[in-house]
């Protein structure tokens, strides 16, 4: 049995090779997307609870080329980024207008906040109720 021959050093062999597409992957034209395209995608891509990959994928577009077309007109000035604070909200009462009752039915209040209630009766104070809606609210 004969070894394969050693090479000595100092000496190497030169392989030409021309490249070539492998027949798995054929060449594909790069698609072109004009503006109005890419608005109405980055549009529908940017609604609030919109899924970037799932839009993509529903425009036969890349999830990483809807990504850059963001970058960049965010980049540019062309969209912007709406904040994800919160609105805050004031609260206030409403105007209340008490009128004499009959008399015939016990003095009562109820008063549901959520999933929580509030019973109290003719003789609370006005301080102590206030005091135990802030309590309800705040909890």
């Amino acid at each position: 049995m004969q070894s394969a021959p050693k090479s000595r050093p100092g000496t190497f062999t030169v392989i030409e090779a021309v490249p070539d597409r492998l027949d798995a992957s054929p060449a594909v034209p790069r698609r072109r997307w004009s503006g109005e395209a890419k608005a109405r995608i980055l549009e529908e891509a940017m609604t609030p609870g919109a899924n970037v990959s799932a839009v993509a994928r529903s425009h036969q577009v890349s999830p990483q080329q809807v990504f850059a077309w963001r970058r960049k007109a965010i980049r540019s000035g062309a969209i912007a980024i709406l904040s994800a604070k919160p609105e805050i909200q004031t609260q206030s009462f409403a105007p209340v207008e008490v009128a004499p009752g009959d008399g015939d039915r016990a003095g009562g209040l109820e008063i549901v906040i959520g999933d929580a209630t509030i019973r109290v009766g003719s003789g609370i104070a006005a301080t102590l109720l206030v005091e135990a809606i802030r309590a309800l609210r705040s909890a």
